[in-house]
Formats: C-alpha cells, structure tokens, sequence
C-alpha cells in the first residue's frame, strides 16, 4: 500500500499527524511488519571516510554492528582512500577499515563503476547510499545506476545546484529508480512534536515554529568548515531545517513574502577566500502567512531543537531538544567513550538508524516510506537555499 505525502501546514488545514501516535513510533512498527520474514536489503555505502569523522563510516558501522533490522552491509566505495590518497596517512589508516570490515563480508572498491558493485549482494533491494562531497554526489548517483542500484538515499543536499539535482531526479524516474533523501529530522520526534503543536494552533495570527541547528565548531577551525562544506551553510548544515520547512510548513522560493535576519543571531565571514555564514538567524514568511524561523550557528555547541511560540502573546506552545532526557545520557556515554568522533555522529545516531531502517523496509515491500523527504523536496529546499543566500548577504551587508 503507497502511502499519502504528509500535508503542508496551511491556514485552513491541519497538519497531517497520526491519531494512533507519533509518526516515529508508527515508521518503526511499519518498518518491523515489512521487514519480518520478507528478506533484507543490501547497502552500498558511497564515500565512506574516515572512523570517527565519516557519515557514510557511521552508516556502515550500524549496519555492521546489527544496529538496523531487515540491512546488511554488501559493499563500501571509498574513491579517495582507495584511490588518489590511498598512500596517505590517512589512506592507510583507512586499510584497518578494509581489513576489519573486510574480514565480515564486505567488499570494497575504489569507484562504483568498477563492475563489482553489489557482486556479493543476496537477493533483496541493492540501496547505493551517497555520501560523499556534494560536488561528487551527482556523478556517484548516475554511476550507481548504472551499477544496478534498486534504490539510492541520497545525503544532502544531494547536488550543488538545483538544476543537477533536477536532472538527477528525471534520470532516477527514467530508470524507475527510487530516491530517498538523508533528511533525518524529518523522522525525529522532537520535530514530531512541533508539527502537532503547530497544527493545534493554526489559525493563531502569531504562530511561529522556530528550527534550531548547533554545532560544535572552534572558531578557529571555520576556514577549513567552510573549505569543506564549499557548498555554503544553507545548502549545507541549514539545508536540514529548509527541507522541514518546504515539506511539512509550506515554504517555497517562490511563495516567500518575508525574510527577517535577526541581526545578533547572523555572522557572514570571509575565511582563506571563501566567504560564508558562521550563523544566521531569520524568519520566513509565505503567502499564506505561515512563519518558520530558522537559526543556525556553526560554534554554539552541538544539538538542534524545536520551539513552537504564539509570538502575539509570547507563549511558548512547544519546546524540545533532539537529544534530551534518557538519550542525553546515553549521548554522553557515547561521547566520553569515542571523545575523538565528530559529535554528530553519536548525538543523531537513533535517526540515522531508524532512516536505513524505513528506507530498507519499504524498499522490500516496495512502498514509499511515510515522512522520509523525496527529492522533489529537496529540490525545492536547494531552491530555497539558492534564494536565500544572496539575498542575506546582501541583507547583512547593509
């Protein structure tokens, strides 16, 4: 059975929220039906990285560590380590990798197109996972196509420009390929939270749902973020929150009436020649009204939340942490164990693997997953970000 794409916020509607629970718990007893004796689904994992610093090593780590019902872990393509930097320090320190993992089935290659890919894969979805740099992305997506991909999730923001995300959804059409997108927020409870608040008050002439993105950059470390994420922090770290807010808000480039910097909350800096956001705090506004609130900042510790607010009154409706209560602690645990990881890694870790799990389970079943972003979303939130950043800049410079 397909499932229908969640609502968008509006004045005259309700948010689309389950009367039987949240949307999290209901993916994970869907996600368990489907997988039960049905089979599983291999995962090839496209830019792995290095242990401790890599989103696509974590994947695999999960996989690995039995961590998502109804996966496997068939391969690994790590182009750089196993290719122009094999040699390196960090090259060979990659090799623990391939020995270890290597040991427990895993196949490694050096490109996708090598021929091999998904050789060792059992007879369930073949899911290519992309993530590697931005820039690469697009030509891993097309290559793992061609390899006999089933399915692909997709990192974000996927592309660097809308117009090659637009052609890399019209080929994955054509090869009737499936593409789901690594929006994790979208599927965490803390963001479950605020559209059921939300939707209890529209109609309020104040309502807003303000998104918080934090991480745990030392500023002295900036030049070489913005060097890796050359894409920019709205394409990039606040991609996230503009994906929440096209899809379950509303928000379009092209419906947009309003956008309020809130000055104390925005840094624009020029670092080795690159210049970018260090943070920014703004509120959007479309033409129905509806306001999101957007804060990011690259040095203000590691989290995101959540904060529903009637801005008429100043009462606050709904508040939340992605990480909090008994989670926090276990986040800690995690954090004292591994104090050299990216924290990232260990504080999203429930979402990551609750992610694969839902794409793995539908991908078996052959339906859409319920709540996990499509990449028309995420065309529509790289067109929001293309919009924003010039406009900011130049708001800022002011």
């Amino acid at each position: 059975r397909r499932h229908p794409p969640p609502r968008r916020i509006s004045a005259p509607t309700r948010l689309a929220t389950s009367s039987r629970g949240t949307t999290g718990a209901i993916m994970g007893e869907i996600a368990s039906k489907l997988c039960g004796a049905r089979g599983e689904a291999n995962y090839a994992i496209v830019g792995c990285g290095l242990p401790g610093r890599g989103m696509g090593w974590y994947h695999g780590l999960q996989l690995l560590e039995g961590k998502v019902p109804g996966a496997r872990l068939s391969d690994i393509v790590e182009p750089w380590f196993l290719g122009g930097g094999k040699d390196s320090p960090p090259g060979q320190e990659f090799q623990k990798v391939v020995a270890d993992w290597g040991a427990k089935g895993v196949a490694f290659h050096a490109s996708v197109d090598s021929g091999d890919l998904f050789k060792g894969a059992t007879e369930g979805p073949k899911i290519a996972l992309i993530a590697g740099r931005t820039p690469d992305n697009p030509k891993f997506f097309r290559q793992a196509i061609a390899a006999g991909a089933t399915h692909i999730l997709l990192e974000k923001p996927g592309a660097p420009t809308v117009g090659e995300l637009e052609a890399m959804a019209a080929e994955a059409k054509a090869a009737g390929v499936p593409v789901y997108m690594g929006f994790i927020k979208n599927i965490s409870s803390y963001v479950e939270g605020a559209l059921a608040a939300a939707s209890g008050a529209v109609g309020a002439p104040g309502l807003e749902t303000k998104l918080v993105s934090r991480n745990a950059y030392a500023r002295d470390g900036l030049a070489e973020c913005f060097a890796r994420n050359s894409e920019g922090m709205l394409k990039n770290m606040a991609i996230h929150e503009l994906a929440l807010a096209c899809q379950f808000w509303g928000m379009r480039a092209s419906n947009i009436t309003d956008v309020e910097p809130h000055p104390e909350g925005c840094e624009v800096l020029t670092l080795d020649g690159r210049t970018d956001f260090a943070k920014i705090d703004i509120t959007l506004v479309n033409d129905e009204g509806t306001k999101v609130r957007v804060s990011a900042d690259r040095c203000s510790g590691d989290g995101c939340c959540a904060v529903v607010t009637d801005t008429s009154n100043g009462v606050v409706l709904y508040e939340a942490e992605m990480v909090e209560g008994e989670r926090a602690k276990a986040v800690a645990a995690d954090a004292a164990a591994h104090p050299d990881w990216f924290s990232y890694l260990y504080t999203q870790a429930v979402e990551y693997a609750k992610l694969k799990q839902v794409c793995a389970a539908h991908a078996i079943a052959g339906t859409t997953p319920p709540g996990v972003s499509t990449i028309e979303i995420a065309i529509e939130a790289l067109k929001l970000a293309e919009y924003l950043t010039p406009l900011l800049k130049k708001k800022l410079a002011k």
